[in-house]
């Protein structure tokens, strides 16, 4: 199910949330919210045994991302128990949904050849899927994911810098330096492993869509500039084989996610 919040619009129109600040969008065909009964417009009361009022909404996101976070934060062993609103009448349902990815991914209809991440949701603009090929889209997604596999979120969040991946550009270059050299090293992981030729991220900042996206949003001493990009991934699928047999799993890079980043202030 696809679900949204008021906050997420200036002006909603009535009817979407009618029921509720939490509402589902939209019920995807044969999905356990399809056979559990769930329909568009039913809005959220309860996850679990937790109603969504008692939630605490991080500043700055949408009561959305709390309540997939909440989720996505649920026992995969056991059922998801539902309450929810339609007509003004209370109901419940048990979602016998499988575990899997919790990272959401949405396309902007505004923004400027944007691709971003904030450890939960990945969003990337029209414009930027317009801009590129599906094997350079495949690379710029698997940068994103990468920060969620990575727990850059938390681990940043750890380090007190609060906001997640996109708050904390500008007052830390440091470390966004540092999660963005991780998640490209971890992308070409990511490329092979879902079965494709690593060596589309480097040659996605050779083409003319990465030289044009490098002089845009990711341009700055907060992220490396196009030439370290390259030679970085070129330097990890050298060093690692890629592809290879079976998964590849960088030991030392997944074990980053039990430590904390450095400390200390940064330097201009």
């Amino acid at each position: 199910m696809v679900l949204h919040s008021a906050d997420q619009y200036a002006e909603p129109p009535e009817l979407w949330f009618a029921q509720g600040d939490v509402a589902i969008a939209a019920v995807v065909p044969g999905s356990a919210a399809d056979r559990a009964g769930l329909m568009a417009s039913d809005a959220l009361v309860r996850i679990d045994d937790a109603p969504l009022a008692s939630q605490s909404v991080v500043a700055g996101e949408p009561l959305r991302d709390t309540i997939l976070a909440q989720i996505a934060g649920s026992d995969p062993a056991t059922a998801l128990r539902i309450g929810y609103r339609r007509d003004s009448r209370f109901a419940s349902a048990v979602l016998d949904a499988q575990a899997g990815c919790r990272a959401l991914v949405e396309v902007l209809v505004d923004g400027d050849r944007i691709a971003r991440s904030d450890g939960r949701v990945i969003q990337i603009s029209l414009a930027m899927m317009q801009l590129a090929d599906d094997r350079q889209l495949a690379a710029i997604f698997a940068h994103e994911l990468a920060h969620s596999v990575l727990e850059h979120r938390r681990r940043l969040e750890e380090t007190g810098v609060r906001g997640g991946l996109i708050g904390q550009f500008g007052r830390h270059r440091r470390l966004g330096r540092i999660v963005e050299i991780e998640a490209d090293r971890l992308s070409v992981h990511l490329l092979a492993n879902a079965g494709y030729d690593p060596q589309i991220a480097p040659d996605f900042w050779e083409a003319e869509a990465g030289r044009r996206v490098s002089r845009g949003l990711f341009n700055g001493r907060r992220h490396p500039s196009r030439q370290e990009r390259i030679a970085l991934l070129e330097a990890e699928i050298a060093e690692h084989g890629l592809p290879q047999p079976g998964l590849s799993m960088p030991a030392q890079l997944l074990a980053a996610r039990d430590l904390p980043f450095p400390s200390g202030e940064d330097q201009d």
